[in-house]
């Protein structure tokens, strides 16, 4: 195998790799022989058919297809290693030969840049206690009571506890707001849901009664646009109903788990408001310490490096959006945005987790902390077993390689923050 290096911008190069016929070879003799393996001719055990029979059966263009994917993925994590390459990223894969005797491919590596850090010691954060009070433990359970209530009609007016249906409009200045028209909308009077005193303002009112009234917006209103601001509402009660809650009762626990009565679910829901705190801790610890060390660091973030992670951030809120049946580009014009506008405003957070990145990074690698073969099987197991369990995809079509490398780097980085953690935090 023949490598060279050529530097592009500063923290980016392209790399060119040769394989000449023998090496070829050896690739398509592997996947062939493991294709083999897999093959069930009719009168033998699978795999276990006279190899020149077996190869009838084999499909010549999928078995080169998967050679040369095999080949481009070993020689070039063969290839980084050789040339001792830190590398970040694989992009703009080019093959200029494929053919028996020879294959030629070129790629772009961004690589990690080389950053100091000062002594992990030098930084000491203390853990919170946790603790969790009865107040939590029976907030929970009305919460798991009115998941589970039954609701009736109800003739009188409305009241606190009640569940109405509403039809609103929401108006500024005489126009409706952005998201401020609704019909039929479901809500629990005292549920606090709404914007201070609207739901006030329901309590009394009959089926099929309309009405006006005007409140101001808290100066701190999560949309601020509207904060501090006078919005007059029109409301017609559509629907009124009776929550009824089940009884908190042995046979009521019984059917949330394997509690056998009332203060086992209590038990069970104290755990679990533990372990969510305890969590919520360990991820405040661990920032506190990386943002301190952020401070100190001499950290110069290569431009790639930075458009990386803004692409990675503006990905996962595309996703996001998507998951609650929202459009990008759609919610972008409603906020009279470009993606450019998000690149910009979202850039010094981006900075910030591509320090994050880079930090532990750097202790995993000086540390030799890597996750095992065992950890990393047992990982993907798991996670694959829950794909098949929920029906999301056929499991035929698991991309099993890529699936293994990000659970492989999900562990390592744990591991890192668990010795960054080990060193940094007290109590």
């Amino acid at each position: 195998m023949q490598v060279t290096t050529k530097k592009i911008t500063e923290g980016q190069l392209q790399l060119s790799i040769e394989l000449d016929r023998t090496e070829l070879r050896a690739y398509i003799t592997q996947i062939e022989k493991e294709a083999l393996a897999e093959v069930q001719v009719d009168g033998f055990r699978k795999g276990k058919a006279p190899e020149n029979i077996g190869r009838e059966q084999l499909d010549k263009q999928k078995l080169l297809q998967v050679a040369l994917e095999s080949a481009l993925e070993k020689s070039l994590r063969e290839a980084t290693a050789k040339e001792n390459l830190d590398v970040f990223k694989i992009s703009d894969l080019t093959i200029s030969e494929n053919s028996a005797n020879r294959l030629a491919y070129s790629v772009k590596a961004t690589l990690f840049p080389v950053i100091a850090l000062p002594d992990l010691s030098l930084f000491k954060v203390s853990r919170k206690p946790i603790n969790v009070d009865d107040r939590e433990i029976e907030d929970t359970i009305d919460v798991i009571r009115d998941s589970r209530a039954t609701f009736t009609p109800k003739e009188e007016p409305a009241a606190t506890g009640d569940r109405v249906e509403v039809d609103f409009e929401v108006k500024l200045d005489g126009k409706v707001i952005e998201g401020g028209e609704s019909k039929n909308h479901p809500l629990i009077i005292g549920g606090k849901n709404f914007m201070p005193g609207f739901e006030d303002n329901l309590v009394g009112m009959k089926k099929s009664e309309s009405k006006s009234f005007s409140l101001t917006a808290p100066v701190d209103y999560y949309q601020k646009s509207l904060a501090g601001k006078k919005l007059d509402f029109n409301v017609t009660v559509k629907n009124i109903q009776t929550v009824v809650k089940p009884e908190l009762s042995d046979s009521f626990a019984q059917t949330l788990g394997k509690f056998e009565n009332v203060d086992q679910l209590r038990g069970g829901i104290r755990e679990g408001v533990y372990e969510e705190k305890r969590m919520k801790e360990k991820q405040r610890v661990r920032l506190e310490v990386l943002d301190g060390v952020i401070k100190t660091a001499d950290i110069k973030l290569p431009e790639p490096f930075i458009e990386e992670q803004l692409n990675t951030m503006l990905a996962g809120f595309e996703r996001d959006l998507a998951e609650r049946g929202m459009e990008l580009g759609i919610y972008l014009a409603h906020l009279n945005k470009t993606q450019d506008d998000l690149r910009r405003e979202w850039r010094a957070e981006a900075e910030r987790q591509a320090k994050i990145t880079l930090i532990i990074h750097k202790v995993s690698r000086d540390k030799s902390i890597v996750a095992t073969n065992e950890e990393i099987a047992t990982a993907l197991n798991q996670s694959v077993q829950a794909i098949i369990a929920r029906g999301q995809v056929d499991p035929s079509q698991l991309d099993l390689e890529k699936a293994r490398h990000s659970i492989a780097e999900q562990i390592t980085s744990e591991k890192t923050l668990d010795f960054i953690e080990g060193i940094c935090v007290t109590g």
